[in-house]
């Protein structure tokens, strides 16, 4: 039977893991796209896709991941947990708070192309500085996945 410090860093494992493999896939698939298809098309697509429900889907589970990493580290500290538990849930809350750093430079990029009239020249630039940003924000998400999964194996 799992502690409640283990079933929250299952949950906070998981929930990473699906967000981090959410910022895998637009970084190496989506994003890339824009460069065959054009900024004005992938803009057209990223307001019915990103800014259509991801606009909900990311945010939630963003949200809960870190909510539940935090939740994690200080059930941890309060449990006076060993520094083999307490050093990875310690760094997946840092990379929870790059993560949302990334995310504040982001997003507001993202709401200027939902709003960018049919201009290639000037999408593909906001667009550029989106994926330099989304890149950050997605290795801090993976990252934040992998010593999630280091704190499990050192919780067990």
């Amino acid at each position: 039977m799992m502690t409640p410090l283990e079933s929250l860093i299952v949950v906070a494992t998981a929930l990473n893991g699906i967000l981090g493999g959410f910022s895998f896939e637009i970084a190496l698939v989506k994003l890339p796209t824009r460069r065959r298809i054009g900024a004005v098309a992938y803009a057209t697509f990223a307001r019915g896709s990103d800014l259509g429900n991801g606009i909900w889907v990311y945010p939630t589970t963003a949200i809960s991941a870190t909510l539940l990493t935090f939740a994690a580290t200080i059930v941890a500290y309060i449990e006076s947990q060993p520094v083999a538990v307490l050093l990875p849930l310690s760094l997946a809350a840092l990379t929870s708070i790059g993560h949302f750093l990334a995310t504040s430079r982001a997003a507001p990029i993202m709401v200027r192309v939902s709003r960018t009239p049919a201009d290639e020249t000037r999408l593909a630039a906001l667009l550029d500085r989106f994926a330099r940003w989304h890149t950050v924000r997605a290795a801090l998400q993976l990252l934040t996945f992998f010593v999630l999964l280091w704190a499990l194996v050192a919780v067990r």
